[in-house]
């Protein structure tokens, strides 16, 4: 008996001066691309917060977004970060992706795309495009924002000649040479831009639609919709943290992102909605889009693109 007392003493001293290692959490692979809107992404990895939630997220970044949906359809990735447009095309091409974000919204104080003009060009407002070529990436969301600005600024997609030049750095280069009249820019290049002579004569702060998102992929991993609450709880909290302190976060978007050191006192973070799922006439006026330029064929009923819960 007195051998059991004893064992059991140095049982108890044993897990009390050695606690359990906690688990790492169940593991989520989420492409990325090393843009501003990931921050909260960012965020939440490195502040601990999706590990309390019991989730070990693993961020991988890929340079371009071909590179990401190959590696999406190759079963690689749990979820991704994208755009509506681009997510629509892929559960077209029969990928099982739902959204459960918006990532990042238009907002009236802070611009994420815009389209510049080539400095020396003369041109001074959105009329000054009209019968000039701007460069993008076309078929993606790129050239739908390039149509929905020209239509706020009292134009139609058919005012300019649409050039292709898909690399954004070889299309900032081009803008800033001469070579291209105007071209639609991504922040922080767009900043970039203007630092370096371009104007800028629309922006993306006069529209009111979702910009990005985040999706998770059913078709190899059913089950991740379990994870789906925690994961959105620590994106909250990593949004609240970046909002309530945003220079606090500067120089990890300029080490995890392409954030271009020369502008990182001109540009400033931006200000993250609330998380929402996009709106169903945001989600119908892309897929309007698609179909008028021959994209799809079919819709894809609002239902079946984002997570309702369930």
């Amino acid at each position: 008996m007195k051998y059991t007392n004893r064992l059991c003493f140095w049982l108890i001293w044993l897990i009390m001066a050695f606690p359990a290692v906690s688990s790492p959490g169940e593991k989520l692979g989420v492409g990325i691309l090393p843009v501003v809107d990931v921050l909260p992404l960012l965020v939440g990895r490195e502040k601990g917060l999706f590990k309390k939630q019991g989730i070990d997220l693993e961020l991988i970044n890929f340079q371009s977004a071909l590179e990401r949906d190959a590696a999406l359809q190759s079963g690689s990735l749990d979820g991704y970060f994208g755009d509506i447009l681009n997510t629509i095309l892929l559960v077209q091409s029969g990928e099982q992706l739902k959204i459960i974000a918006t990532a990042f919204h238009t907002h009236p104080r802070c611009r994420m795309f815009g389209i510049a003009v080539a400095p020396g060009s003369g041109i001074t407002d959105p009329a000054g495009i009209k019968g000039k070529e701007v460069a993008i990436s076309s078929a993606t969301v790129i050239e739908y924002l390039l149509d929905q600005l020209l239509i706020a600024g009292n134009m139609s997609p058919g005012d300019v000649t649409k050039q292709e030049i898909k690399k954004i750095p070889i299309r900032l280069q081009m803008l800033l040479s001469g070579q291209v009249t105007a071209a639609l820019l991504p922040e922080p290049l767009l900043t970039l831009a203007e630092a370096n002579g371009a104007g800028v004569v629309l922006d993306d702060r006069q529209l009111n639609t979702a910009l990005t998102v985040l999706a998770v992929n059913l078709k190899n991993r059913p089950k991740i919709k379990a994870l789906i609450p925690g994961f959105l709880k620590a994106y909250d909290e990593a949004v609240d943290m970046i909002n309530e302190n945003p220079a606090l976060f500067k120089e990890l978007l300029i080490t995890k992102t392409q954030f271009p050191v020369a502008v990182k006192d001109r540009y400033p973070v931006p200000v993250f909605p609330a998380r929402a799922i996009p709106a169903e006439a945001d989600v119908a006026m892309v897929q309007d889009w698609l179909q008028k330029n021959g994209l799809i064929k079919t819709r894809i009923p609002y239902a079946d693109m984002v997570f309702s819960g369930r």
